[in-house]
C-alpha cells in the first residue's frame, strides 16, 4: 500500500509521467550495490526530493524506463549537491549511500 502512495505522489509531481523526471544514473556504487540502475527524481509539493528507484517502478508499472526519455541525466554526486541542505537534515550516516538512506526500507531493491 505504501509504495501505491509513493507511485501515486511521484505521478502526481511529474504530471503523471515518469519522463518528466530527473533520471539520477548511479554509475559505478561506491558503496558495493550491484543491482542499482539508478533512480527517478522528482520533487514533491514542499520541494523535497522524491526518489523512486528504476527497479521498483519498472515494476509497479511495467514500463520500461529509458534514462535518455528523462528530462534529464545527473550523477548522484550532482543530486548530492542539489540535495546537500535537506540532506545534512534527513541523511545520518555518511558512509552510506544517502539515496538509499532516504528511501524508505520496502521500496529499495
Amino acid at each position: 500500500m505504501q509504495n501505491s502512495k509513493t507511485l501515486y505522489q511521484f505521478l502526481q509531481s511529474t504530471q503523471g509521467s515518469w519522463r518528466n523526471a530527473f533520471y539520477v544514473d548511479c554509475i559505478e556504487c561506491p558503496y558495493g550495490r550491484t543491482d542499482c540502475r539508478g533512480h527517478l527524481l522528482t520533487a514533491n509539493a514542499e520541494g523535497a526530493p522524491l526518489l523512486l528507484p528504476i527497479l521498483l517502478f519498472e515494476k509497479m508499472t511495467g514500463d520500461k524506463v529509458d534514462k535518455f526519455e528523462c528530462a534529464a541525466i545527473i550523477a548522484k554526486e550532482a543530486f548530492e549537491k542539489l540535495f546537500h541542505s535537506w540532506l545534512v537534515w534527513n541523511v545520518t550516516d555518511p558512509n552510506t549511500c544517502s539515496i538509499l538512506q532516504v528511501i524508505p526500507e520496502n521500496q529499495r531493491t
